[in-house]
């Protein structure tokens, strides 16, 4: 009994010290110093995403099941934020864009070929015509209706595989080369992993960004300033 007693005593002075501390840090607690920490930075390979090559666009489908029922989207560019925005629309819209493959019992992935757009996001973003680029997705909700929103300033880099024409060039450049420039060469081209990816200097090396900003950036206040794509890769005049 006087164990069990003393067991007793010890866990109320345990619980006592607890809620003190628990009362002291929601006094003095403050967002301020503290960065949201970049879902980017952990596994994802279920999570909604696009992925951009130089001549093509490409939806998951985590990100297609998203938006149920939909198979023709609105694609939306803003220049200023180095955002895309999609959003569901009907097949005889203007600018109406099929983004999967609609079958009775499920909606599969295709690839969207455009390379007129994928070369003016490349040219946009300064990005490298010899690398893919895959960008998370977030939905969200603005004026009733779901849109998923892609930073492109968050890209995950993959090194695209080189043709066997551009191969077979860069074979005879190298047979062309002084020896050791030559296995320097070799050594490089063996160390490219098109499957591994990773993220601008910028994002990797930091937790996220602040909780007021992460804020100010998951909102869409207006659409001012984005671009329907069919505008974007329209004739101009």
């Amino acid at each position: 009994m006087k164990v069990e007693q003393k067991m007793n005593e010890l866990s109320k002075e345990e619980l006592s010290a607890r809620e003190q501390r628990t009362a002291e840090l929601e006094q003095s607690f403050s967002y301020d110093g503290y960065q949201i920490v970049r879902k980017e930075l952990f596994a994802h390979l279920r999570d909604p995403a696009i992925t951009i090559r130089k001549d093509s666009v490409t939806f998951n489908t985590a990100c297609i099941e998203g938006l149920e029922d939909v198979v023709y989207i609105h694609m939306m560019f803003n220049r200023e934020l180095k955002r895309i925005v999609v959003e569901g629309c009907d097949e005889n819209d203007k600018d109406a864009l099929r983004w999967c493959i609609a079958k009775p019992d499920k909606r599969k992935s295709r690839k969207m070929v455009g390379k007129p757009f994928s070369e003016l996001v490349y040219r946009e973003m300064g990005w490298d015509e010899n690398c893919r680029y895959k960008i998370l997705g977030y939905r969200i909700q603005f004026e009733g209706k779901t849109l998923y929103v892609f930073d492109l300033m968050v890209p995950e880099i993959f090194h695209e595989r080189k043709s066997r024409k551009k191969n077979e060039q860069a074979s005879q450049e190298v047979a062309e080369m002084p020896n050791e420039d030559a296995q320097n060469n070799n050594a490089a081209e063996t160390e490219v992993n098109t499957r591994k990816g990773y993220y601008p200097d910028d994002v990797a090396n930091t937790f996220g960004v602040p909780v007021e900003q992460h804020r100010a950036d998951t909102e869409i206040q207006q659409m001012d300033g984005y671009i329907s794509v069919g505008i974007l890769t329209g004739e101009r005049k």
